[in-house]
């Protein structure tokens, strides 16, 4: 116990990290660079950020040979070499494919007539570095150095942080060299890594030989890996290049700001998603399968009030409070693309559903979702860049996170013993009330109903406050009435089976 809440610490405590680091940064380049140079960063950024994606996946295979080979050795020759057909496919398709990205980009560029920058080069190795230090992380997860693992991915962020935030005000860097400050603390944190944690396991080393023979039978499980890292770009990246071709450079800052401030949010959950997986197959594994389910919706309600709650506080706020973070954006421009985050917020509770399909081996399953959603998502993209209208193409994003979310919540066609059914239904109940509740309070927002959403007054902000209670407030009763069963007969029967079985929690 004392080692998982050391590890949810320091967990905690690196998306804290994160946040500020995006939470700080934007600001601080908005004012040193102005709108357009901050743009043409996070663009850039978008398109640097696709080599998290370039190892197809592969960084969820392997962890059971790893662990046969670290305990066995050389004794288990199998499951040496299938860990080091893997790892050794990982780093060379992040070499090549990092390679092939900056060549494209580069080509793209002269193509248009412009000189390509050799900063882009550098801040796309740094994340290809990133890439590779947080694969690591996993592998070492699976040996048990979760905790130090853990560690060394906060040591980066806060290097890369502190080191950020005078290089901007003191030395006033711009962009590129912003980018190979980025690198410096990707290479420093690689090997950081490389001597404190993976000395024990030379198998994980950044030039660890590759083996004799690569055989290609190895990628045959990207099938199924890849699906999820892309849909991660798709939803964190493609937005910000599509918003920058059709929009102002303030429209693209503006969305990464709210990508920064709704990302709490949903890092949040995904912190849940781990506890509460694992917590279902645990009491699932002791024969407990109502128990479990019912920990589970809980764990499913809990996180839509919390993305709910987040998105309405957003919303109503209208940038007053906010608005002392970003203290250069417009109000209308906020309004308007804060409508692409806010609905789906309630429905961030599927990532509970995600965590537990991975762990139940439903790779097939999870994948077919996420294709669907890269695949709508890019015709979505493509025919708003056709019509160049920014309104159309913010709907279509409500409309394909509403769809993913909803596909996850709900079991299909196929049968699925291992599916909570009860807890989908639930939660996707529970979301789709809190997508209505946040919608109401953005159109109140956006006609100003009351004269009370604009106004810096006292008056006005206490109205607000409790126009935002009084919504959480009702949208808390229509969850707990909505699922009264759950909320009366589980704490019961959680005590029947303490007292049924009391040698389990003697132990």
């Amino acid at each position: 116990m004392t080692k998982l809440l050391q590890f949810f610490s320091v967990a905690v405590l690196t998306q804290i990290i994160l946040a500020l680091s995006q939470l700080i940064l934007l600001p601080i380049q908005i004012r040193l660079w102005g709108h357009a140079a901050t743009a043409a960063w996070y663009s850039a950024l978008a398109v640097a950020t696709i080599t998290t994606v370039v190892d197809c996946g592969l960084r969820t295979a392997g962890h059971a040979e790893l662990v046969r080979f670290a305990k066995q050795g050389a004794a288990d020759s199998a499951a040496r070499e299938y860990f080091q057909q893997v790892w050794g496919w990982i780093r060379i398709l992040i070499l090549l494919m990092t390679l092939v990205l900056i060549a494209g980009d580069a080509a793209v560029t002269v193509f248009r007539g412009s000189p390509y920058p050799v900063w882009k080069a550098a801040l796309t190795f740094a994340y290809a570095l990133e890439t590779l230090l947080i694969i690591r992380i996993m592998y070492l997860d699976t040996l048990g150095f979760y905790r130090g693992a853990e560690v060394s991915y906060l040591l980066f962020a806060a290097l890369r942080l502190v080191l950020a935030i005078p290089a901007l005000l003191v030395l006033r860097l711009q962009a590129s060299g912003l980018a190979w400050l980025f690198l410096g603390t990707s290479v420093v944190a690689i090997a950081f890594q490389g001597r404190m944690l993976c000395r024990p396991v030379r198998a994980l080393g950044a030039f660890a030989a590759l083996p004799r023979r690569l055989s290609f039978r190895v990628l045959a499980v990207t099938r199924h890996t890849l699906a999820e890292p892309c849909a991660n770009w798709v939803r964190l990246s493609l937005p910000v290049l599509v918003i920058a071709a059709m929009a102002t450079p303030a429209a693209v800052t503006t969305y990464v700001a709210l990508r920064a401030a709704f990302g709490v949010g949903r890092t949040t959950i995904q912190q849940l998603a781990r506890v509460a997986s694992v917590e279902y197959l645990r009491l699932r594994d002791q024969g407990r399968a109502e128990a479990a389910e019912s920990l589970l919706s809980i764990f499913v309600l809990a996180a839509g009030f919390l993305g709910t709650a987040i998105a309405s506080f957003i919303v109503v706020d209208n940038m007053r409070i906010v608005g002392l973070w970003l203290t250069r954006f417009d109000r209308t421009t906020f309004q308007t693309i804060v409508v692409s985050f806010a609905p789906s917020a309630a429905f961030y509770a599927y990532q509970i559903i995600l965590a537990l399909m991975f762990r139940l081996g439903e790779l097939a399953w999870v994948a077919q979702r996420h294709y669907a959603y890269i695949l709508y998502s890019g015709l979505f993209a493509a025919f708003a860049l056709q019509a160049k209208w920014l309104p159309l193409y913010l709907v279509l994003l409500i409309a394909s996170e509403l769809l993913l979310s909803t596909t996850f919540l709900m079991p299909g066609r196929r049968k699925m013993l291992a599916f909570p059914k009860r807890t989908g239904s639930r939660g996707l109940i529970a979301a789709w009330a809190g997508a209505v509740v946040v919608m109401t309070l953005w159109m109140a927002v956006r006609n100003n109903f009351g004269h009370i959403f604009a106004d810096f007054s006292a008056g006005s902000a206490a109205l607000s406050a409790l126009v935002l209670g009084s919504a959480l407030a009702s949208f808390a009763v229509f969850s707990f009435l909505s699922n009264a069963d759950l909320f009366r007969t589980a704490p019961l029967m959680f005590r029947r089976r303490r007292e049924a079985l009391p040698k389990i929690y003697a132990n």
